[in-house]
């Protein structure tokens, strides 16, 4: 049996047809709008994941079992503890880009205490003199062709090429040929500066290349580690919020030096746009 349909029978079918297919067009394009406006950061892009470092500073043997042990500080914090925290984390697989920082001294590095002698005629005449000068004291020195600058006097530490300066034997090392994207930053090189920042010394004269390195892999935001709290985490994740990076410190996965200067440091951390969290928050942050 063959049907015929009239002109204006299939002019009705296909302007039901043409409505209909309006209509699914609507509900499509309605879905995909409330689609964009929950993953929509206020950009009118849409968002996707950020690419996110874990940075480990200097958790080396010097800082955990060494000459500067935090244990032997007015904390008295176990640097050792910071070990199975990060390990955990580098094992989560939620980070894109491992950065080890290490702290690597020259033998006549400015800030070791027994080494004031090499630069006693530098002391400026503000600055605590010679015989009142003390492990930990802050020094003022006036260096040629550097600045004038105030320097912690640490005992030696972290000298290049010695066990001292070697990251700890437990933690996790991952380098090229394990297929991550792995970057290792050496500071401190220079005899006359200190360097407790990954991204520059102290007086901001000379930086690293790791912005350069992060900018390359798309990084967008960095998730902080290691020792100490109050010095190298701190001065490295305060350079990286400068950098216009997403920072967070992770409290429990670092370990400080004094407990009321680790307070200040945190909180002028969080005051200035950081982040600090706990490493049980992490997988809130990096998706």
């Amino acid at each position: 049996m063959v049907f015929q349909l009239k002109s204006d029978e299939i002019k009705e079918q296909l302007n039901s047809l043409s409505e209909q297919l309006d209509r699914v067009e609507s509900l499509l394009n309605n879905s995909i709008s409330q689609l964009f406006h929950k993953i929509d950061d206020g950009d009118s892009q849409m968002s996707k994941r950020p690419v996110n470092a874990l940075l480990i500073i200097d958790v080396q043997n010097d800082f955990i079992d060494g000459s500067l042990a935090l244990r032997n500080c007015p904390s008295k914090h176990n640097g050792e503890e910071v070990i199975p925290i990060i390990n955990d984390l580098l094992d989560s697989g939620d980070f894109d880009v491992i950065v080890y920082s290490i702290d690597w001294h020259p033998a006549d590095h400015i800030s070791f205490y027994d080494n004031l002698h090499l630069r006693s005629h530098l002391l400026t005449n503000d600055s605590i003199q010679l015989a009142d000068l003390h492990l930990h004291s802050n020094a003022k020195f006036d260096i040629p062709n550097v600045a004038v600058m105030e320097q912690v006097l640490w005992p030696r530490h972290c000298v290049q090429n010695t066990t001292g300066a070697n990251l700890h034997p437990d933690l996790k090392v991952f380098d090229a040929s394990s297929g991550k994207s792995v970057i290792y930053i050496f500071k401190g090189t220079k005899p006359n500066i200190d360097s407790y920042s990954a991204f520059w010394d102290n007086l901001k004269l000379s930086e690293t290349n790791l912005h350069q390195q992060l900018q390359e892999k798309n990084v967008s935001q960095i998730f902080v580690t290691g020792l100490a709290t109050d010095y190298c985490v701190y001065s490295t994740a305060a350079n990286a919020v400068e950098y216009g990076y997403k920072t967070f410190i992770i409290k429990d996965g670092c370990r400080g030096v004094d407990e009321k200067h680790i307070k200040e440091k945190l909180d002028n951390f969080k005051q200035n746009s950081g982040h600090v969290i706990q490493s049980s928050q992490v997988k809130d942050y990096v998706q």
